[in-house]
C-alpha cells in the first residue's frame, strides 16, 4: 500500500482532532489523515479538510467551501465519501469525511504501471459501475425540501475514486460540483475540472447536465483498460483540443482486444453529441452489468482487495499472485480476437496467455511507468505555445499565394447597374467568386449562405473605413482579422476587465520568450489559464462576427480557398449558433426600418428548410415561429396578436433570422 507522509509538524491538534498525517494540499484546502478521540479509549480515524490560511479571509472562497460542506452533507449513500462535521477552529472552516482506509483510482494506476500490468477488464468495469451507482444517486438527489438538487459533479477522474483495502468503492470531492440551488455560483468562464477529464460542452462553456459526469466516467474507464492517459498531449492547449473533438486516437491506438461490446460502451460514453451518449448513469452501469453477465464474469470487492494486495506489494511472491489470479479476471476472448492484449510499453513485463504461462514482451522506447505515473497525476505544469492570438495583419499587407478560385457555386451578387462594389483585394490579383453590397445582400445571409455550402476561403466586408476578413473552414469561422488596432486580442482583454494593461505590456515584452505569441506568454506568465484564453479568444471571434450583422452599408467579397495568413487556432465555432445568437442581439431600432415595408406582405415558410432550426440554439421558438408561417397572415396581422413588447420582439427577431437564411420568405 501506498507509504505515509512525514511531517514534523503533526502530530498537532485541531480543535477536537488531532491531524496526524497530511494527506494532500489543493487550490483552496488542504487534507489530514486525522483521529478523535473521547473516553473509555473511544478513537476513529477521519478526514479533515480545511480551507487554507491565505484564503481564510476570501470570501468567495469560504462561500464555496461551505456550499460544499452543506451540499456534500445532503448525500448519504454507502458508495459517497460521507460528511461527518463541518466547523470552525481558529478562524479556518473545516469539513470532517469518512476516512477511507485505501488508496485512489490513481494510486492503483500508477502501481500497475511500476508493476508493468494491466488492470483486468473485469475489474476496470466493476469499479466504474461502483462509481456510476453513486453516480446516479448524486444526479437524482433531491433536497431536505424534496426538490431536486439537479448535482453535477463535474470532477470525475481517478483521484476521485477512492477504493478501500477491502475493495468497497466510493466517490468522492465534490467539491466544485454544481447544483441549480448553490448559494455560491460559480463565475462564468472558470475552469472546473481538470482538463484531461472534461467533457467536450465543458470546454466549450456550454451548458452542463449529468451526461458531462457520464463521459469524465468514459474517459476513467478508457484510461483503466489502455493503461494510458486518453487525452494527453504536450501542452494544456492540445489537450483542450483534443478534449473538445472527441479525438480518440488513442483509444484506436492502445484500446484494442477488448470486447466488440466493451468497445461499443467505451464509445457510446465518449460520444461528443450529449443525445448519442448514456442518458442516465443507470443506464450506463446497466450496460457494463449486462456485459459482464452475458461474458459470465463475477467481480466483487473482495476481486479488488486481492488485486491491490498484490499491486502494492513489490515482492516477487505478489507478481506470481497476480499471474495466478489472472485467469479468474481474464473475459472470455472472442473469436479472431488476439489472446494477449497489445504490449505495454516499459520495461519487460509478463502477463498470462490463455493457458496460465507467463509471456515476456520487450522493452521499448517509451517509458509506460513514467506516463501513466506523473502524467496521470499532473501533466499540465508547463506553459503553453499558442498560435499569434494578437498577429492579426492589417488586411492586404501580406499577400498570399492561392490557387485560381474554382467555379462559384454561388450566384454573383451585383450592385447597382450591374456593377460589383469595390473591396480591396487581399492580395494583388485575387478575384473573387461572390461579392455584393449589404444593401442587399446582408452579412448574415452572406455567412448563412457560406456555411450551408460549407465552404472554405476569406469573406471580406468592408464599411467605410472598417474591414473585416471572416475566413471559413468547411462553413465554420476560424478566425476574424480586421484592420483597427482596437479590435486586437490583447486590447480586447484589457477593455472588458480580463486583463490589466500593465500585464498585457509586460506580456507583450515577453512575447519574444514564448515564440512571439501572446497567448503564450499570459499563459507562461501566469496571466491568464489556457483555457480562458481558448474561451476568450472563441468569445472574441464570435462577438466580432455578431456585430457585422448590424453592418447595413458598405460591401462584401467572397474569396474561396484563400486561407488565413496568419495560423489560427481552431475554434470548433458552429457559424449557425452565431446566426441565431446574432439574431437575438439586433434590436428594435434595428428590426423596425427592415420590416416595416414588409407589414402588409405574408410570411410563408420554405418547403424543406436547408437549415435544421434546432441548429440556432435557440430553443424551440425558431421550429415553433417556422411552423406558424403558413403564408394566410401578413405580417402586420402577426404583429398584431403578440399581447406584450418582448414577445413581438422575439417574433421580429426570430422571423427576420428565417428570412435571411432562406428559411422564410414574403408573398
Amino acid at each position: 500500500m501506498p507509504a505515509e507522509g512525514n511531517d514534523p509538524a503533526l502530530p498537532s491538534q485541531f480543535g477536537r482532532y488531532t491531524l496526524v498525517e497530511r494527506l494532500a494540499t489543493g487550490g483552496m484546502a488542504e487534507v489530514f489523515k486525522a483521529k478523535i478521540v473521547s473516553g473509555h479509549g473511544f478513537e476513529k480515524l477521519l478526514v479533515i479538510k480545511r480551507i487554507l490560511p491565505n484564503l481564510a479571509a476570501d470570501k468567495t472562497f469560504v462561500a464555496m467551501f461551505i456550499d460544499e460542506a452543506k451540499l456534500t452533507a445532503q448525500l448519504v449513500h454507502p458508495k459517497i465519501v460521507q460528511v461527518t462535521d463541518f466547523g470552525e477552529e481558529g478562524g479556518q472552516y473545516f469539513i470532517a469525511l469518512e476516512f477511507v482506509d485505501g488508496f485512489d483510482g490513481l494510486a492503483l494506476l500508477r502501481a500497475a504501471a511500476q508493476r508493468h500490468v494491466r488492470l483486468p477488464l473485469a475489474i476496470s468495469m466493476f469499479i466504474v459501475a461502483e462509481v456510476l451507482d453513486a453516480l446516479d444517486y448524486a444526479h437524482n438527489a433531491k433536497d431536505g425540501d424534496g426538490r431536486p438538487m439537479h448535482l453535477v459533479h463535474r470532477d470525475i477522474s481517478p483521484s476521485n475514486v477512492f477504493i478501500s483495502r477491502r475493495g468497497d468503492v466510493k466517490l468522492g470531492d465534490f467539491g466544485i460540483a454544481h447544483a441549480q440551488e448553490r448559494e455560491s455560483k460559480t463565475q462564468a468562464g472558470t475552469l472546473k475540472g481538470k482538463y484531461g477529464y472534461m467533457s467536450p460542452e465543458q470546454v466549450s462553456g456550454g451548458d452542463i447536465d449529468s451526461r458531462s459526469d457520464l463521459f469524465a466516467i468514459g474517459i476513467v474507464l478508457a484510461e483503466m483498460i489502455m493503461g494510458k492517459r486518453l487525452f494527453f498531449a504536450a501542452n494544456d492547449l492540445d489537450v483542450l483540443l483534443m478534449v473538445r473533438d472527441c479525438r480518440l486516437e488513442r483509444w484506436e491506438k492502445y484500446g484494442q482486444g477488448v470486447p466488440a461490446a466493451l468497445e461499443a460502451i467505451v464509445r457510446k460514453s465518449l460520444a461528443k453529441g450529449l443525445e448519442e451518449r448514456f442518458q442516465s448513469a443507470a443506464e450506463f452501469r446497466k450496460a457494463l452489468e449486462d456485459l459482464q453477465f452475458s461474458l459470465g464474469v463475477r467481480v466483487g470487492p473482495s476481486d479488488i482487495g486481492l488485486l491491490a494486495a498484490d499491486l502494492f506489494d513489490s515482492s516477487d511472491d505478489a507478481l506470481a499472485r497476480l499471474r495466478e489470479h489472472a485467469r479468474k479476471w481474464e473475459l472470455p476472448q472472442e473469436p479472431g480476437a488476439s489472446a494477449v492484449p497489445p504490449p505495454l510499453p516499459g520495461r519487460a513485463r509478463l502477463l498470462s496467455d490463455t493457458q496460465g504461462h507467463a509471456v515476456a514482451h520487450p522493452a521499448t522506447t517509451d517509458s509506460f511507468s513514467a506516463e501513466v505515473g506523473s502524467a496521470l497525476d499532473d501533466a499540465f505544469a508547463g506553459a503553453v505555445s499558442l498560435v499569434g492570438l494578437d498577429q492579426y495583419q492589417t488586411p492586404g499587407s501580406q499577400p498570399r499565394a492561392h490557387p485560381p478560385p474554382e467555379p462559384s457555386k454561388l450566384e454573383p451578387l451585383p450592385g447597382p447597374g450591374g456593377a460589383f462594389p469595390a473591396v480591396p483585394p487581399p492580395a494583388p490579383g485575387a478575384v473573387s467568386d461572390n461579392r455584393g453590397e449589404l444593401t442587399l445582400i446582408s452579412p448574415m445571409r452572406a455567412l448563412a449562405d457560406l456555411s450551408v455550402a460549407a465552404e472554405t476561403g476569406l469573406l471580406r466586408i468592408v464599411n467605410g473605413a472598417q474591414t473585416r476578413d471572416v475566413y471559413l473552414v468547411r462553413g465554420a469561422p476560424e478566425s476574424v482579422n480586421a484592420n483597427l488596432g482596437g479590435d486586437r486580442f490583447g486590447e480586447y482583454l484589457v477593455t472588458r476587465g480580463f486583463l490589466r494593461p500593465s500585464d498585457l505590456e509586460r506580456a507583450l515584452a515577453e512575447m519574444g520568450h514564448f515564440g512571439g505569441k501572446l497567448g503564450g506568454a499570459l499563459v507562461g506568465l501566469g496571466f491568464m489559464r489556457p483555457l480562458d484564453v481558448f474561451r476568450l479568444l472563441a468569445q472574441q471571434v464570435r462577438e466580432r462576427i455578431i456585430e457585422l450583422f448590424a453592418w447595413t452599408e458598405g460591401a462584401f467579397a467572397y474569396y474561396r480557398n484563400l486561407r488565413n495568413p496568419t495560423q489560427a487556432f481552431p475554434l470548433g465555432l458552429s457559424s449557425f449558433e452565431i446566426l441565431g445568437a446574432g439574431a437575438v442581439a439586433l434590436g428594435h431600432d434595428f428590426l423596425a426600418p427592415r420590416l416595416e415595408p414588409l407589414m402588409d406582405f405574408r410570411p410563408r415558410a420554405m418547403p424543406n428548410p436547408r437549415i435544421s432550426p434546432e441548429a440556432f440554439r435557440l430553443g424551440p421558438t425558431p421550429r415553433k415561429v417556422l411552423t406558424l408561417l403558413d403564408g394566410q397572415l401578413t405580417l402586420r396581422a402577426w404583429s398584431e396578436r403578440f399581447a406584450s413588447a418582448e414577445e413581438l420582439l422575439t417574433f421580429h427577431r426570430t422571423l427576420y433570422l428565417l428570412v435571411e437564411c432562406s428559411m422564410a420568405q414574403f408573398e
